[in-house]
């Protein structure tokens, strides 16, 4: 019989390796005695002979591995892969490795917990389908409301996106959009006017109007400024670091996501203010405090906004509505969308461009009317407009015969 392969001891390695060609290829296979490398070459061998008699068709070890991976896979059930694959590391860190924030990590349990209860919970990883997602989502007494259920989605998509990059589906069966979820009535709120944040921040007291500014200017949460110490502002620098948030009994936490955790540029006015705020204080006290200087919580400082909010005629307020105040103040002073969503402080994408579409859309679409209105209808201008044009015009001809002089005076 015709001798096939070959067992090499290498003495570098103190192994031997098994090797042997067959359609072109050049299979090698590494043993510690020689032993067992021959048997594996004897095995090898009758492979090739029962696919050179047209009885089973000879593949290489790599691609036998490849298959006996794929029928395991096939084993696999969608409930194991999410609780040992996917779930350790989603449940408590973000897509770019920072340990979510313990609320972040509450909300992660509780998406998990909804896709758990799915019917295809215990259904092998490669026989859910399509169809079988669309009925689960069809229901959506499974998720108890609109906006777990969008997150529960976009989990189990997640988990699909994993599996197919590590090969073990071939294909995702989600592959329908991202159930919708309704406006909150909160988003539908306009933002505060400028003269109704100085309405707001006089009828406040003393100790805590300051808040206004902090959340209208710096697009801060309430509990972020109940949380801001004295030794977070750097009057040098007039920079503030944001980097606590306050619990429900107004406790210390971390911030809501590891993008909130941030130091802020302080425009001059509002810089002023802050050391006004910080005059005569520890390092670790408080910047915005009860009367008596004690901590305030979360909801007592939401007290003395929802009071002041009433007396300057926008009852429908909430302090959170401070922050969408401040992305349109930005859109409105040229903030790109890049700019909204390092501003904003979104661990989301998606939330910075409902916001920034928010705030830039509905006064750009009024722009472009009045444009084409005065484009195709002409336009009748006030006495104001004429007004503000002609100084303008004035202004612009005194600069011009301004110039005028300095040239003839250069030309004497």
């Amino acid at each position: 019989m015709h001798k096939f392969g070959s067992v090499v001891y290498r003495a570098d390695r103190k192994s031997y390796r098994a090797k042997y060609t067959y359609h072109g290829e050049v299979i090698t296979k590494t043993f510690k005695d020689r032993l067992s490398a021959q048997a594996w070459l004897n095995s090898e061998r009758s492979r090739v002979e029962a696919d050179k008699a047209g009885i089973q068709q000879w593949s290489s070890p790599a691609e036998r591995k490849r298959e006996e991976t794929a029928i395991e896979r096939r084993r696999t059930l969608f409930c194991d892969y999410v609780m040992d694959e996917f779930a350790p590391t989603w449940l408590n860190y973000a897509a770019d490795g920072s340990e979510l924030a313990t609320g972040s990590k509450r909300k992660h349990r509780e998406y998990l917990s909804h896709l758990s209860q799915a019917f295809f919970w215990k259904y092998p990883l490669t026989g859910i389908t399509t169809e079988d997602i669309n009925r689960w989502l069809a229901d959506l007494d499974n998720f108890g409301g609109a906006t777990p259920r969008k997150k529960t989605f976009q989990l189990l998509k997640a988990v699909y996106a994993k599996a197919v990059a590590e090969g073990a589906v071939p294909k995702s069966p989600v592959t329908m959009k991202a159930p919708a979820v309704p406006k909150s009535r909160q988003a539908q709120i306009p933002p505060a006017t400028a003269e109704e944040l100085q309405n707001i921040y006089a009828a406040m007291p003393k100790t805590t109007r300051i808040a206004v500014w902090l959340g209208a200017i710096l697009d801060l949460r309430i509990g972020e400024v109940v949380s801001l110490q004295v030794q977070d502002w750097n009057s040098k620098t007039q920079t503030l670091r944001v980097c606590h948030s306050a619990d429900a009994n107004g406790g210390m936490k971390d911030t809501k996501t590891a993008t909130s955790n941030t130091t802020q540029p302080v425009p001059p006015q509002l810089g002023k203010l802050i050391d006004e705020a910080c005059n005569g204080k520890q390092p670790t006290d408080f910047i915005v405090t009860c009367a008596d200087g004690t901590h305030i919580t979360p909801n007592r400082l939401r007290d003395h906004f929802n009071e002041a909010k009433i007396n300057a005629g926008r009852p429908d307020l909430h302090f959170h509505t401070l922050r969408a105040t401040s992305i349109t103040a930005a859109v409105n002073t040229g903030a790109t969308l890049r700019d909204t969503m390092q501003w904003g402080r979104h661990a989301d994408a998606q939330t910075s461009i409902e916001r920034y579409q928010r705030a830039s859309g509905s006064e750009r679409m009024r722009e472009i009317a009045n444009g084409i209105e005065d484009t195709l209808m002409g336009h009748e201008p006030t006495v104001a407009e004429l007004e503000a044009e002609i100084a303008a015009t004035k202004k612009r001809l005194a600069d011009l015969e301004s110039q005028l002089d300095a040239l003839r005076h250069q030309n004497k």
